[in-house]
């Protein structure tokens, strides 16, 4: 039995509390050249209409992540795409999160106002994004930031109804200090992602003001005799 590197993602999302539709897309692809992306898009407003332009543009991303298109590249022409599609009138968020094996590094592109968190030697920190959504300003760039595939190494993001989280009830959610109080110790992915969106939710009295959405990437260390990929999915639905 060996000992090798895993890749481990979740994602925990809800919608607007009396929407139907979350304007929150999360989708995830293999690389070409090896590993795996997340893509994170959340579209302008809420409901039918943020759900089906969320959809869009995370497809048009995905689409060029599958073709081989570079993290960087992505953003630009995806940006690029829903500003000709769209005349400069509709925004969104879009940020993805690349483990990349080809040059043994995670990657995240984010054009996105909310902050994400990651966690280097045992510690989390939050970083902020200094770009702003795409769609509405023709030379709209991202913000990229790349760090050495390591064990431990852990990547979370979120859309902005996480961050606004609280602002009801005069009780703001802070995601890093949740963190680093919830999760001292190394937590997987899958803890991290449920354990946020169901704070957030909670600060707003069961009542999302916003969609939410919570995207964890981790590196864990796993002992295997046959490397098998796996993947989850729950989607509770009303018949």
């Amino acid at each position: 039995m060996s000992t090798m590197l895993s890749i481990e993602i979740a994602v925990a999302k809800t919608h607007k509390y009396a929407s139907r539709d979350s304007g929150d897309t999360a989708e995830t692809a293999e690389r070409p050249t090896g590993g795996v992306s997340i893509v994170l898009v959340d579209g302008q407003g809420s409901g039918h209409a943020a759900k089906s332009l969320s959809m869009m543009v995370s497809s048009k991303a995905v689409s060029l992540l599958k073709e081989g298109v570079r993290d960087g590249a992505i953003a630009r022409a995806t940006h690029d795409f829903l500003h000709a599609y769209r005349h400069g009138r509709v925004s969104a968020t879009l940020d993805i999160v690349s483990v990349d094996l080809a040059s043994k590094t995670i990657l995240v592109t984010r054009n996105s106002a909310t902050p994400y968190l990651v966690r280097r030697d045992g510690a989390f920190e939050q970083l902020d994004s200094t770009s702003g959504p795409i769609g509405l300003y023709r030379h709209t760039r991202p913000t990229i930031d790349q760090y050495p595939i390591e064990a431990g190494l852990t990547v979370v993001i979120f859309s902005d109804g996480i961050v606004s989280a609280g602002h009801r009830t005069s009780q703001p959610f802070d995601a890093l200090d949740y963190v680093r109080t919830a999760f001292p110790e190394q937590a997987l992915a899958h803890d991290l992602a449920d354990g946020v969106l169901e704070a957030a939710v909670a600060v707003d009295s069961g009542r999302p003001g916003d969609d939410m959405t919570v995207a964890a990437v981790t590196i864990v260390p796993v002992a295997v005799e046959q490397p098998v990929r796996k993947i989850r999915v729950s989607v509770p639905f009303q018949r």
